[in-house]
């Protein structure tokens, strides 16, 4: 998907660099002609599939009722707050509408900072391409924006939160279902709570894709104090929310933009959301991922290949024993008509239920060349430390399987 040379965001994407044509339910079509099935899925934005009829049909039918406006509040915005504020369950929280998750996440910072009068924040996971996020110069120092990393690691959050008690005007965190185990979410999310640190979670990735709003609070026990959700809401058009406490968000009141009233994307979400809870969405996207990580655990232990499958539910990885050979499956899969995520999450729709079974005949597909290039192996081959910096690669952080002390030199070193 080469682009054109004027053009600066450098954007991973799947092998063949080729462009897309079209694209309908789980397949895309590029530019040689071939229809390929997409398990990049707009980098999980697109829920249902492509061009689900749902949410076209919603926007055409919206556009040609005239009612569409960039100007003023519609009754759309309010429908679609009401049902995010009932989905997520919190005790009277306000809310206010983005276009992207780095913003949702921008605001998260700044509405932390106004209501709390302090400066630093905590943070672990991606939350954006802003230099807010940047790396400081050595572990757990802040960067030039005043935020700290501490790489979903709970003793290195303690740290944080001893060494600038009374500074920390957020704790950010991104959840993780594939590297992270609950009880280290938990862990940290009882850390933060312990200090009085008010705490957002950042689920612009996992947000509504396997419930309504946010599995974090089942997961921990309690909710944050504030949420991010962009990925899930509206089928890969541009929308993002922040929404929290109402002592908190009112912080928030000036943040508007340009496009803040613009329709189609609240009827996009709207659409999506309707269709997710009328048909057993989120369940769906749940067995499907489960189904197809299974089904491909069983074609790499058939390859005898050292390549592992983490994650069980919308969202999964593929990992290989060497960059050489990932590099190689990336490649071999694409030739057989699968669009990978190169080195990051690959994301079911609804529409992949549909084609699972060619699906998983591609992927046996692309194994099979892999395994002429690289031989047998055993996933076991797969160290540590290369599910480490896969974990890295994808959440922007450590997993939770290593030591302590393994995790801070890795983490030194994959900075």
């Amino acid at each position: 998907m080469d682009r054109p040379h004027h053009i600066v965001s450098d954007i991973y994407t799947a092998q063949p660099r080729l462009r897309a044509v079209s694209s309908s339910g789980a397949m895309v079509t590029l530019s040689d002609g071939k229809r390929y099935i997409d398990l990049m899925n707009g980098k999980g934005s697109v829920t249902l599939g492509h061009h689900h009829p749902a949410v076209n049909s919603a926007i055409t039918r919206h556009l040609h009722s005239g009612l569409a406006s960039a100007t003023c509040w519609s009754d759309l915005h309010e429908a679609l707050s009401n049902r995010i504020i009932d989905d997520l369950g919190m005790d009277e929280p306000r809310l206010a509408l983005f276009s992207t998750g780095t913003e949702a996440c921008r605001a998260a910072v700044q509405v932390a900072r106004q209501f709390s009068g302090r400066h630093f924040i905590a943070s672990a996971g991606y939350h954006g391409w802003g230099d807010y996020w940047a790396s400081g110069d050595h572990l757990l120092e802040p960067n030039k924006s005043g935020v700290i990393d501490f790489y979903f690691v709970p003793e290195l959050l303690e740290q944080v939160l001893e060494r600038c008690r009374g500074k920390i005007a957020l704790v950010i965190l991104s959840p993780d279902y594939v590297h992270l185990q609950p009880d280290t979410l938990s862990r940290l999310a009882r850390i933060a709570r312990h200090e009085g640190v008010l705490l957002c979670c950042d689920d612009v990735k996992q947000g509504y894709r396997s419930v309504r709003a946010s599995q974090f609070p089942a997961t921990v026990g309690f909710h944050a104090d504030m949420y991010t959700f962009a990925k899930g809401l509206a089928n890969g058009h541009r929308l993002s929310c922040l929404v929290g406490r109402p002592d908190v968000m009112g912080a928030a009141k000036e943040f508007t933009y340009t496009a803040y009233f613009d329709t189609i994307p609240i009827v996009a979400a709207l659409a999506t959301l309707d269709y997710m809870d009328s048909h057993d969405g989120y369940q769906r996207l749940i067995q499907c991922g489960t189904t197809l990580a299974a089904e491909m655990r069983n074609i790499v232990r058939r390859r005898e290949l050292p390549i592992m499958i983490y994650g069980d539910g919308p969202m999964l990885q593929i990992v290989g024993a060497s960059e050489a050979l990932e590099k190689a499956l990336y490649a071999d899969c694409a030739v057989a008509g699968l669009l990978l995520y190169e080195g990051d999450n690959q994301a079911v729709s609804l529409a992949t239920g549909n084609v699972l079974d060619e699906l998983l005949e591609r992927f046996e597909k692309g194994l099979t060349a892999v395994s002429q290039r690289f031989g047998r192996g055993d996933p076991a081959l797969i160290s540590q430390r290369r599910r480490f910096q896969a974990a890295f690669r994808m959440i922007d952080g450590a997993n939770d399987i290593v030591s302590l002390e393994d995790a801070i030199r890795w983490i030194k070193e994959e900075r």
